[in-house]
């Protein structure tokens, strides 16, 4: 018996010393993949630590993940947004999709900050998409004009949201449009076309 418990004191005192050796590992990962996103151009940060445990396993318990996948989204979204690709329009389609395929998700994680940045950053591709909208469905400025609502109602601290918001609305008004609640322009609908006529412009 006594043999037992020294095994269950050795093995929990070895998990504890991996987790620690963890918790540096995931610290000094995401500060130099922040510096590479910062500073780097180009360059293909992942924030994924090394890890001693299961790398998954470790995240969770470290409560590192939901940041991760937002930086690794955000690393998307300015592929994304950058210069236009050498080839040409289809990849930078695939590019803003893979970019709002990794948003879409984050926009409802449980962690309102998280999910308002998510939403806000999903507005301005949804902005500064072209081939969206039409006829019958709403335009391009109808559904970032959703998700930037959905951004301001998470996290009103959320300057960005609240001047994405504020200029969208100014858009809208100044096309003859008014925002409406039945056009299911975004996750919960929040346009409806109007008289009014002409391309969005950018402002972001």
């Amino acid at each position: 018996m006594r043999l037992l418990a020294a095994g269950v004191l050795v093995a929990a005192a070895l998990a504890v010393g991996l987790l620690a050796a963890d918790v540096r590992a995931w610290r000094d990962d995401v500060r130099r993949d922040d510096a590479r996103y910062l500073f780097v151009r180009g360059s293909r940060p992942d924030w994924r630590a090394d890890t001693l445990l299961p790398r998954g396993l470790s995240a969770r318990v470290v409560g590192v993940e939901p940041d991760a996948e937002l930086r690794r989204a955000l690393l998307l979204f300015r592929r994304a947004g950058g210069r236009a690709s050498p080839f040409g329009a289809q990849e930078r389609q695939g590019q803003r999709g893979a970019a709002e395929a990794a948003l879409q998700p984050l926009a409802q994680a449980t962690d309102t900050q998280i999910a308002s940045q998510a939403s806000d950053l999903l507005g301005v591709l949804a902005f500064s998409d072209p081939g969206s909208g039409g006829r019958e469905g709403p335009t391009p400025a109808e559904r970032a004009l959703a998700h930037f609502q959905q951004a301001y109602r998470l996290d009103a601290r959320n300057e960005a949201a609240k001047t994405n918001l504020e200029l969208v609305l100014r858009l809208l008004q100044a096309r003859g449009e008014r925002p409406g609640a039945n056009a299911g322009a975004g996750p919960r609908g929040t346009g409806r076309r109007g008289a009014g006529s002409g391309q969005p412009g950018r402002g972001y």
